[in-house]
């Protein structure tokens, strides 16, 4: 696909607008299959990357964005075949690193190159483009050679990184922080410095854990990277898809596993993902006060104001506050008039589906939930989702 068209694709123009899901009332019962977890998934074939050794890292599906950085690492030369990588050294690669949505696969991507000593290019769609990834390049002290055009991508990086101190704005992303920790095996070794206040905390842990499962033992420190063969867990953050349709799951992820995705929780400093099934699922309870989801506004579409929208067109009130959204209680969806615009934005297209599910309704987009969870459509019309036309 050109870039054209996946800048399309990604703000819901082009082939996407007669590409849309049309719903109709439904009676949803049965049971779910979660996706596997992209969070575990990319850092484990992140860190694959660096062992030698073949690790075989097992996923019963995979959704786009683990894929762009599969296929992102195949083109630096390494091996991915049945679900098994073998790493080692990175090789030129003769094309642009397409991350197509996947901001982690972008930041995850810039830090690797930053240890080459040749230049590398990385580039994704239109929304992954709006998600600024500066900070990262610079605090690694990298050599960006920018296009002649007005943006910054695509990202073309000349390393090999030297720097002895590394530090890193941890206020709106945890990717960057993540990133600096997954590249060091490929450094000679920096001191790694944080500031600001810290958020989605459960993700940056995450990715220290499994550094140190594969033989880290101190940030910054380089290690001979070890790694076990995995099998990676279901996906926390979609049970509050399950919970919005009152669907059971056959997978529930364990509270270990879980990085602080709960619906019970309104804070979500440590899990903003939740933020458009939330207010949705508040909607139709007790409703409530979505906050510390500032960073929020920094993902695929900004969705503390998208998912104000997306609910309005169901009739459904709330409102956005800096770093949340207030929802009203006890509101009942109502079929919308037009197509429902859900921004490229995989979670706020889910949400509109199941919400369509209540009441009916056309949505944009009919393949955004492939990013996370390629079978959810499927899966919800084996529980009774009615689809009449795409």
């Amino acid at each position: 696909m050109s870039m054209g068209a996946r800048a399309q694709e990604a703000l819901g123009l082009g082939a996407n607008e007669k590409k849309r899901l049309v719903i109709e009332p439904s009676a949803l019962s049965g049971v779910l299959k979660l996706p596997p977890s992209k969070s575990h998934a990319m850092r484990w074939i992140t860190l694959a990357s660096m062992d030698e050794n073949p690790t075989k890292i097992a996923m019963w599906e995979i959704g786009n964005d683990v894929q762009a950085i599969i296929d992102c690492w195949r083109k630096l030369g390494l091996e991915w075949n049945d679900n098994t990588m073998t790493g080692g050294k990175l090789s030129r690669p003769d094309e642009v690193l397409d991350c197509v949505n996947s901001g982690t696969a972008l930041r995850f991507l810039i830090a690797q190159a930053a240890t080459c000593n040749f230049p590398i290019a990385l580039d994704g769609d239109a929304s992954l483009r709006a998600r600024e990834s500066l900070h990262l390049i610079k605090s690694l002290g990298l050599s960006l050679f920018e296009e002649t055009n007005s943006s910054e991508y695509p990202l073309k990086i000349h390393g090999p990184f030297n720097k002895g101190i590394v530090e890193i704005d941890v206020s709106e992303t945890s990717q960057f922080h993540s990133a600096v920790m997954l590249m060091t095996p490929r450094t000679n070794g920096f001191t790694l410095l944080t500031k600001g206040d810290a958020v989605s905390r459960r993700h940056s842990s995450l990715t220290w854990d499994l550094c140190q499962l594969t033989g880290a033992k101190e940030q910054g420190v380089p290690w001979i990277v070890n790694c076990p063969d995995v099998n990676i867990p279901p996906d926390a953050s979609m049970m509050a898809f399950a919970k919005l349709a009152n669907l059971d799951v056959e997978n529930p992820p364990s509270e270990s596993e879980s990085i602080g995705h709960s619906l019970e929780n309104s804070v979500l400093r440590d899990s903003n993902d939740l933020i458009t099934p939330m207010a949705a699922w508040l909607s139709m309870s007790n409703g409530g006060v979505i906050s510390g989801a500032a960073h929020a506004a920094h993902k695929e579409s900004n969705r503390i104001t998208r998912t104000v929208e997306m609910l309005s067109q169901f009739g459904i009130e709330s409102s956005a506050t800096s770093d949340g959204i207030i929802v009203k209680g006890g509101q009942v969806p109502r079929r919308p008039n037009g197509v429902v615009a859900t921004y490229g934005d995989h979670r706020i297209q889910m949400t509109a589906v199941i919400l369509a599910g209540i009441c009916g309704g056309v949505i944009e987009g009919d393949n955004l939930h492939e990013v996370a969870w390629p079978s959810y459509i499927e899966q919800l019309q084996s529980c009774g989702l009615i689809i009449e036309s795409k």
